[in-house]
């Protein structure tokens, strides 16, 4: 953290006294803890640069901390920030997955125990991102793994990529998903594509793919379900 200072709180808290309001945000969670922060001055304490209203110019612009957090690295960039001040966010955003993960492994064992696992974690993303779940036998998460991160309509990601990092955890089966930030998870034929090839690749290389679940806003669309691979 920089010696620069961070008012401690709004001007309408009276029960503030005013020496306190100019303290560095270190010494500020020190004496009163993080809780006592805003939203901007969260996001100052994670730039780089820092110049007077350039936080709550940031805070305009995305509407709330929340949206801001889930932003991919090329809407951060839009906003101005440098490589280090996105590397502080994307590390938040790594911080806020792995703090809502069970502590047990979950298990990944149907379209609708990954639909339920992955449709919470796509919310508020705007652009799209390709991912991957390694599993055990038992259909157990050993690793999640995003791959790729695209525009607001495409991703890009092969099959040696998929299956490289799937076979880098040990995967029995691999699981692939993508969101849809429009909302709607219907497939389009390069998502059909991709999936007939990511399976041909996962018969090949003994690693059956799992599924290939399209995430929307509210619901999602299973490849497994849709085409009855079971049934096969």
């Amino acid at each position: 953290m920089t010696s620069s200072t961070l008012p401690l709180f709004d001007q309408s808290n009276a029960t503030v006294p005013a020496q306190i309001r100019s303290f560095p945000v270190s010494e500020t969670v020190a004496l009163y803890g993080p809780e006592s922060l805003s939203d901007a001055q969260i996001i100052e304490a994670m730039l780089n640069r820092v110049r007077p209203g350039r936080a709550e110019e940031i805070l305009r612009q995305v509407e709330n901390l929340g949206r801001l957090v889930a932003l991919g690295p090329a809407e951060l960039q839009a906003l101005g920030l440098t490589k280090g001040e996105m590397a502080r966010f994307a590390v938040l955003q790594e911080v806020q997955r792995r703090s809502t993960r069970s502590l047990e492994r979950p298990r990944i064992s149907s379209p609708r125990a990954a639909g339920s696992y992955l449709l919470p974690k796509v919310q508020g993303w705007t652009e799209e991102r390709f991912g991957m779940l390694a599993l055990n036998a038992k259909g157990e998460l050993l690793a999640d793994r995003i791959l790729s991160q695209g525009t607001a309509t495409a991703t890009l990601i092969s099959p040696r990529e998929f299956f490289r990092e799937a076979l880098r955890f040990g995967a029995t089966t691999a699981l692939a998903w993508h969101n849809h930030p429009s909302g709607d998870p219907t497939p389009s034929r390069e998502d059909l594509a991709l999936t007939t090839r990511l399976r041909s690749a996962g018969e090949s290389l003994g690693v059956p793919l799992a599924d290939h679940v399209v995430l929307g806003s509210d619901r999602w669309h299973s490849f497994r379900a849709s085409e009855g691979w079971d049934s096969h």
